[in-house]
């Protein structure tokens, strides 16, 4: 029985054509055992595959438990991003995120991670290894070794790479609303460990409680390596302006090492041609820059 003075935890669910893997979802939610209150909110983007009537059937089973937001069209499409979609519905102290396809494999998850927040008031964030399942083969996902982990920033994911699984990541409702440029990147999870970082110190929990899931189709993941670097390149150019100096000066790093590996592939053999083309790309990224700042007004 959950202690009434406790803090309300909203694990918040999206999903969009996850009906091979929902219900393995679902079920991560509902074993865990806790000192406190939950609330499961599912939010399904008009799925055609079952997955839906797999939510309707656990929300109808746990009508006090589970919330059901089953779109009728799909918003994605029309622009309404999932997850703060999700999240609006949200009434606890704390979020948790989930996507459909991943799945928590730790009874003790939430309780670890409130427990956690709860004596750390200066921490806004935490999360927790995971593991990688891809090709039937699990692996720990890896964590640069650098990392403090009492006092993971958001400037660690843009020297390394994003660590950060989202199954794994729990926060303070108190760092939303997110900020409107957040509409304008397209990687919602890194935009929300950005968010999440300004207001205070990350951890990283050791136990690993959650498996994300390579499908191929998410995404990232249904992405080629191009199109990984355009879509990191769009997320650099819209959360820049939003960034500390020192943050600023890690994008643009960044933004260089992806933009020097395009040159590269493009002219391998020729330095010379291969200069140009970076002056060229450089220009181009300052140009999309500058207009993506003016649609933005």
């Amino acid at each position: 029985m959950s202690d009434p003075n406790a803090p309300l935890v909203s694990i918040c669910c999206t999903t969009y054509q996850h009906g091979h893997f929902i219900r393995q979802a679902i079920e991560g939610f509902l074993m865990q055992r806790t000192s406190f209150a939950i609330e499961i909110i599912i939010r399904d983007d008009a799925s055609t595959d079952g997955t839906s009537a797999v939510v309707k059937e656990y929300a109808e089973r746990h009508p006090n438990l589970i919330r059901a937001i089953l779109n009728q069209e799909n918003q994605f499409s029309k622009g309404v991003r999932a997850l703060p979609d999700a999240m609006s519905h949200a009434r606890g102290k704390y979020i948790a995120i989930c996507e459909g396809d991943d799945y928590w494999t730790d009874p003790l998850k939430l309780q670890k991670q409130v427990d956690f927040m709860e004596v750390n008031p200066g921490h806004s964030g935490c999360f927790h290894r995971a593991h990688r399942l891809q090709d039937g083969e699990l692996e720990l996902f890896p964590i640069p070794e650098d990392i403090d982990p009492m006092d993971v920033r958001f400037d660690d994911l843009l020297r390394t790479y994003n660590f950060v699984i989202t199954a794994s990541a729990l926060f303070r409702s108190s760092v939303l609303p997110l900020p409107a440029w957040y509409k304008r990147v397209p990687f919602g999870d890194m935009a929300i460990y950005a968010v999440v970082g300004s207001k205070g110190r990350m951890a990283m929990l050791p136990d690993s409680m959650a498996v994300w899931r390579i499908t191929g189709r998410g995404a990232w993941t249904s992405l080629n390596k191009a199109q990984q670097d355009r879509n990191f390149l769009r997320f650099l150019r819209g959360a820049r302006p939003y960034l500390s100096t020192l943050q600023q000066a890690l994008v643009d790093r960044k933004r260089m090492m992806i933009l020097d590996r395009e040159a590269t592939e493009r002219f391998p053999s020729n330095h010379r041609l291969k200069r140009i083309h970076l002056v060229w790309l450089q220009l181009r990224e300052s140009w999309k820059g500058a207009v993506e700042r003016l649609h933005s007004i």
